[in-house]
């Protein structure tokens, strides 16, 4: 296990492995064994407090709208895109789902609160830790019957401040959600984000404020990153292994980011990114890979330790790469990202991508 500090110097020496094809793109390895000094986490505040008319997962003008974030679970497949109602999305993060490499997609909102966002799909234990860092409700559209306790959603909603069935909803239910004319079931089901905002509002819940740290100062330092290129495969089990087989990549899984005018463009399978209301492209200013080991239930993915610990971040601002870390001081608690001298990075103002994954991500540069 290596202590941060002296991964810095490892983790630039990884950074610089590039193959003899292909000299101008870096491909990092990453650490999926990093640890924190003490002398580090001892540094981390607990939380930021609330920034008078600023949206904490932004940075940028709070909309008036009482704080109550929301993660809803989107279809991944190029069968829904575009998705609609992510314009107003503060991050989206994209999460295992299967064995072969595919993907669900969390939108994470927490300053607008549209009439209808979808394509909504059903949650894995992918996704309930992701919404515990931002101590967002959670609203999907059913999940898997499964009885294995580290992937078994009722359990964790029992566990992680869920319960009483006061932080979720299940749009299968048809309260605040319905079914889309422009697309086939089950991709169909659309979301009313403004419905729950009022309900959590009106019950009087309380969020803790896991917001980040916002600087009008763009990064400097670091490498060129202006195209950045996500490539998932197929995770082999035992059998697949004994049998010969060789991963396979998930063509839509994989995405790409182009830097242009002060933002991230994502592009996929099916193109631009966009949103079906708008038309238009969202775009992102932080687009950050967040490392961590990934355990498997047969074909249900659960994040070793259910993300309570720490791992590498690689974070792209600006046009600009620096290699981090994350941390969460336990299962209940905000994420922290830092920068590679340890001390926690402030994200340029705007929306934010994160993919979430293990070594079996591949990302690459340039």
């Amino acid at each position: 296990m290596k202590k941060m500090g002296i991964w810095l110097v490892l983790a630039a020496m990884m950074v610089g492995m590039l193959s003899a094809a292909a000299a101008e793109r870096k491909e990092i390895v990453p650490d999926m064994e990093l640890e924190l000094s003490e002398e580090i986490t001892a540094g981390i505040e607990k939380t930021h407090p609330f920034e008078e008319g600023i949206a904490p997962l932004t940075g940028l003008p709070a909309s008036g709208e009482k704080y109550t974030p929301i993660a809803l679970i989107l279809d991944n497949s190029p069968e829904v895109y575009p998705h609609w109602g992510v314009a107003q999305a503060d991050w989206l993060i994209q999460v295992p789902l299967r064995r072969d490499g595919g993907t669900r997609m969390m939108a994470i909102y927490g300053n607008e609160y549209p009439a209808q966002a979808g394509g909504a799909r059903s949650t894995r234990m992918t996704n309930l830790p992701v919404a515990v860092m931002f101590h967002a409700a959670l609203a999907y559209a059913g999940h898997a019957p499964v009885q294995e306790d580290n992937v078994r959603v009722e359990k964790w909603i029992d566990e992680w401040d869920y319960n009483k069935r006061i932080r979720y909803y299940d749009l299968l239910t048809k309260k605040y959600s319905e079914r889309v004319d422009f697309l086939q079931k089950p991709q169909n089901l659309s979301a009313h984000v403004d419905g729950m905002h009022a309900d959590l509002i009106k019950r009087d819940l309380k969020f803790d404020n896991r917001g980040f740290l916002f600087t009008d100062e763009p990064l400097t330092r670091g490498d060129d990153a202006l195209q950045i290129d996500l490539k998932y495969f197929s995770i082999l089990d035992a059998d697949d292994i004994k049998e010969g087989k060789t991963p396979v990549e998930n063509g839509n899984a994989a995405c790409s980011f182009e830097y242009k005018d002060g933002q991230y463009l994502r592009t996929s399978k099916t193109g631009l990114y966009t949103d079906r209301d708008t038309g238009e492209a969202v775009t992102f200013s932080n687009v950050i890979i967040m490392r961590t080991k990934v355990e498997w239930e047969g074909n249900y993915p659960y994040y070793f330790n259910h993300l309570k610990t720490c791992g590498q971040a690689e974070i792209y601002q600006n046009g600009k790469h620096i290699t981090g870390a994350w941390y969460r001081a336990g299962r209940l608690t905000r994420l922290v990202l830092l920068d590679e001298n340890g001390q926690e990075i402030s994200l340029q103002r705007g929306r934010t991508y994160m993919a979430i994954a293990d070594e079996n991500l591949v990302v690459s540069y340039e």
